[in-house]
């Protein structure tokens, strides 16, 4: 089995990229891909707008059962009360396992107050929290992280790419400081997911794509990396599996 813990869907205004249904599920099935945890684009900023992005992902969920699930993207300098309403509809309307914090996208630390708010209502809805590090330094530090995760010990917080190569050794920082960090490994380096499973062990490393294009990429990078098949087997989906609730 394999889970690909990080796919968008939408317009992206940040970055200027588009990415439509047809294309996850169609990666999905080149792939052999079991199931995809699948988040919005970034640069909306109206909350009617963010609830569109949202259902449209729950459509997709829908129509593919088990295959898809949706995870929270949303800024988080929407008026709090705002932000609470709609991450709680997601999560219990709409079934999304996860939130995203995208400090370079939201121009948001994760030492931000506003960022707080984000692990307060993980903490409260009792979903994971993911966190991208890497590209938008000083606010994507993986060290960044550190604070919050001590502050919130009971939300698993999921750093995507792992510190994006250059930063691996904070993402490695990270994980020693707090057991709730786990590490999502897209546009990391072999060497260095060779190091997470062996120093954390293979069950706090998770198998993601993030671009459609990219997924043969890491795939290929899991299945050639001296480990365990039963390493590799936790990488692809158990951990993922796990972190996420998702029930397999």
């Amino acid at each position: 089995m394999i889970i690909d813990a990080h796919a968008h869907v939408g317009i992206d205004l940040v970055f200027e990229e588009v990415r439509s249904e047809a294309e996850i599920i169609a990666a999905m099935d080149a792939n052999k891909i079991d199931a995809t945890i699948v988040q919005g684009m970034y640069g909306h900023i109206y909350l009617d707008e963010i609830r569109e992005n949202h259902d449209r992902i729950a459509r997709l969920a829908k129509q593919t059962p088990r295959r898809v699930f949706g995870m929270i993207t949303m800024t988080p300098y929407l008026h709090e009360a705002d932000f609470y309403t709609e991450a709680r509809r997601c999560v219990q309307e709409l079934g999304f396992v996860g939130m995203k914090l995208h400090p370079l996208a939201f121009a948001c630390s994760p030492l931000n107050a506003r960022a707080e708010m984000m692990w307060k209502v993980c903490d409260e809805l009792e979903i994971p929290l993911m966190v991208h590090t890497g590209a938008g330094v000083p606010l994507s530090l993986p060290s960044m992280v550190i604070r919050r995760c001590k502050q919130f010990p009971r939300v698993p917080c999921v750093l995507a790419h792992c510190g994006t190569l250059i930063y691996a050794d904070e993402a490695f920082l990270a994980a020693h400081e707090c057991p709730n960090v786990f590490l999502e490994t897209s546009w990391t380096a072999p060497h260095h997911i060779i190091h997470a499973v062996k120093t954390f062990g293979a069950q706090r490393v998770l198998f993601a794509a993030d671009e459609i294009a990219n997924v043969t990429t890491e795939l290929a990078k899991y299945r050639s990396l001296p480990i365990s098949s039963e390493e590799r087997d936790q990488c692809l989906w158990r951990t993922a599996n796990t972190v996420f609730r998702l029930g397999f």
